[in-house]
């Protein structure tokens, strides 16, 4: 399929996401880039001629099949697997997604752990309920971090804004990667070590999208061989974790507690939802937050804001953030 190259003014961007779209045309500069705003799928899909860039998480097939779209940027962290499908069916499409968020999510993630090691709920309940006792009387006793061992699994934007914060608590960071560098900054474990990693760590931070590699990692096995008081925090994707699993280890005592930011089950139109198929919301030892780590105050216009960097990038003839849609991210 033959395209006509990117240029200043060739190119045409389609913002079709209602992610950003509010401040997609206050940021957009008319010189260098033809914004069109349309979150209406059915009006999107009837302006998709001439459209070579795509912002869109969730596109539809007729918007893939665009005649003359090359570039589709997701405006936020993950790939959907219809998404990802629909690209590797249509080779000419290049894919991008932003990192907007990590610091945000790094934040939220630290919050998890020290709410999860120091029992802050724990504490907030007994007091709530007035069956509270000041100091060692009360059997709350907190994990001290420093000198800790902290897995990363993840080590992208989230883990590289992590490894600060975590440093700053006193954790010995180690991570576990593709391609692990010997000579890196931390240690690293290959993906063929998995339990080796999980079995030294005492906090393990899993920051890791949702991939045929990545789906249910963290199984009955990985969490066998984890040390019994260990600390899981999750803020990447729910399914990385098998959820039955986790639930054993955490009923059990084989895991101490989780934080967790990211579940199996996602409330469609209002409906009340428990966020997994086990009774994780029943256990004492789990800190719940709601798919919430990137929900910081003026957001939006961050992700729009990212759009953008990317779109230039695009405009001068390079990349930035471009996803293999092979891998998933």
């Amino acid at each position: 399929m033959a395209f006509m190259p990117d240029t200043p003014g060739n190119l045409k961007v389609l913002w079709r996401s209602s992610v950003g779209a509010e401040y997609a045309a206050e940021l957009a500069d008319p010189g260098h880039l033809d914004i069109r705003i349309e979150t209406d799928k059915d009006e999107a899909a009837r302006q998709v001629r001439g459209v070579r860039v795509l912002v869109d998480g969730a596109p539809t097939e007729n918007l893939l099949d665009g005649p003359d779209l090359r570039h589709v940027i997701v405006p936020y962290v993950g790939v959907r697997d219809s998404l990802r499908e629909g690209v590797l069916a249509r080779p000419h499409l290049r894919l991008y997604n932003s990192h907007f968020n990590d610091a945000f999510v790094a934040q939220h993630a630290a919050a998890l752990l020290l709410a999860c090691a120091n029992l802050i709920l724990e504490g907030d309940r007994t007091m709530r309920g007035r069956a509270w006792q000041p100091h060692a009387e009360n059997g709350l006793e907190s994990v001290f971090l420093p000198g800790k061992t902290c897995l990363l699994l993840g080590y992208g934007a989230i883990g590289r804004e992590l490894k600060p914060r975590l440093e700053g608590l006193g954790l010995t960071l180690s991570a576990l990667r593709r391609n692990p560098d010997p000579a890196g900054e931390l240690r690293e474990y290959g993906s063929d070590e998995l339990h080796a990693a999980l079995a030294e760590a005492d906090v393990i931070l899993v920051s890791l999208p949702s991939t045929p590699a990545t789906k249910n990692m963290l199984d009955a096995e990985a969490f066998a061989v984890c040390k019994s008081d260990a600390i899981l925090v999750n803020v990447g994707r729910g399914d990385v974790i098998n959820q039955q699993a986790l639930y054993n280890a955490l009923k059990s005592g084989q895991l101490r507690s989780a934080g967790l930011d990211v579940w199996w089950n996602y409330p469609k139109e209002d409906q009340a939802t428990y966020p997994a198929d086990v009774p994780l919301h029943k256990l004492d030892n789990v800190v719940m937050s709601p798919h919430r780590a990137a929900n910081y105050r003026d957001w939006q216009r961050s992700s729009a804001e990212d759009v953008f960097k990317t779109l230039s990038a695009i405009r001068d003839g390079g990349e930035r953030n471009r996803v293999d849609p092979q891998k998933g991210y």
